[in-house]
């Protein structure tokens, strides 16, 4: 479907709530894209956010949408501003800090600070993103929540020797089952 066909169904009404909703997670047209993102449906919107190709004008708009959804996947979105993303990384909120955290375009900075944060999801998000460097992967290995230990184990990037201590973790079988199917996964038996 050209740009002008999908402009002309949707100013009629033509197309259907899966129809908008696939065409939000699947388009590359900045065009169409900045057109969905002022959909009434929040499902078409947080696609919309979630979407590579969305342009960072509409991504930052999206990041103050009334739907905490859609904020969120804007938030996530690797190619959301870094000016924005600092307005949700001082929020005193944990779960817009969550959502800096899962970024995987969050500036190293950003993430070595929320490894510290009190709230534990906070710090599992930070475990998981592949942008976290080695040394804070490695303090967050010896966390005190088993849940920020196993998001080490998730990382792709965590250093084998840190899994591999934690698949020894005396602290949790989840843990230590989590690293242990990440040592598998890397082809290494255990």
């Amino acid at each position: 479907m050209t740009i002008k066909e999908f402009m002309f169904q949707y100013a009629l009404g033509t197309l259907s709530k899966d129809d908008l909703k696939r065409i939000s997670k699947n388009t590359k047209s900045k065009k169409i894209l900045t057109t969905l993102s002022k959909n009434k449906d929040r499902d078409v919107r947080y696609r919309v956010a979630k979407n590579n190709s969305t342009p960072i004008e509409v991504l930052t708009k999206l990041s103050n949408d009334e739907d905490r959804y859609v904020k969120k996947f804007a938030v996530r979105n690797p190619n959301i501003p870094v000016d924005v993303l600092a307005t949700f990384f001082e929020n005193k909120d944990w779960y817009s800090r969550s959502c800096v955290a899962d970024n995987p375009s969050a500036p190293v900075y950003m993430l070595t600070k929320l490894s510290k944060d009190k709230n534990y999801i906070v710090r599992s998000r930070v475990a998981n993103n592949p942008n976290t460097p080695n040394e804070v992967l490695k303090k967050l290995s010896k966390d005190k929540n088993y849940i920020v230990r196993s998001g080490v184990t998730y990382n792709p990037n965590t250093p084998i020797d840190i899994v591999a201590a934690l698949s020894k973790d005396k602290r949790s079988k989840y843990v230590r089952s989590s690293a242990k199917k990440a040592l598998l996964d890397k082809g290494i038996q255990v």
